[in-house]
């Protein structure tokens, strides 16, 4: 074997020189970049985790809100401030009318003074068919005055073949 030469021994110094600034400048800044890209990587794993288990109750709160929204659907019924009773009783007459009940009669009570509002109660009796009653049901329910039926008493009439209905309400408002 021969003997390496002088240039040998310098162009190997050289080269060895190179690849230990390569390491020194390149390779180790490189791998520290590479170990901190790969921790930035594993917290943002977690973080992400964390974030899904908090968002996944996402559609279960949308689900309690649109109950609410059944439940609360006629929240923005009226309570007005007067018992307003002629209008209402209007509205009432109409709705009786349109359904062809008859034998109507419909008597106001004396307000009641609760705690934060005031109550009138209002029996109203009159006969018609099974159809037509619930029709009116459904129509005095929908009214945009708040109100609450207390009371339901049916009995069929067997002169007449129709359902003789007495119904006890309550309006409710602010002022007396």
């Amino acid at each position: 074997m021969p003997k390496a030469s002088k240039d040998t021994w310098i162009a190997a110094g050289i080269l060895a020189a190179l690849v230990i600034a390569a390491v020194v400048a390149v390779y180790v800044p490189q791998s520290r970049r590479l170990e901190r890209l790969r921790t930035d990587t594993a917290s943002l794993r977690t973080q992400l985790e964390a974030d899904m288990q908090k968002v996944a109750v996402v559609p279960e709160l949308i689900r309690q809100v649109q109950e609410m929204k059944a439940l609360y659907k006629d929240f923005d019924r009226r309570l007005p401030k007067q018992k307003e009773l002629g209008g209402f009783l209007r509205e009432i007459s109409t709705k009786l009318a349109e359904e062809k009940l008859t034998n109507q009669i419909i008597e106001p009570g004396n307000p009641v003074r609760e705690e934060l509002f005031h109550t009138l109660p209002i029996i109203m009796r009159f006969e018609g068919d099974y159809l037509s009653l619930a029709s009116f049901l459904n129509g005095v329910g929908s009214m945009q005055r708040l109100m609450r039926v207390e009371k339901l008493n049916a009995c069929m009439n067997e002169k007449t073949h129709s359902l003789d209905l007495e119904l006890q309400m309550n309006i409710y408002f602010t002022e007396s």
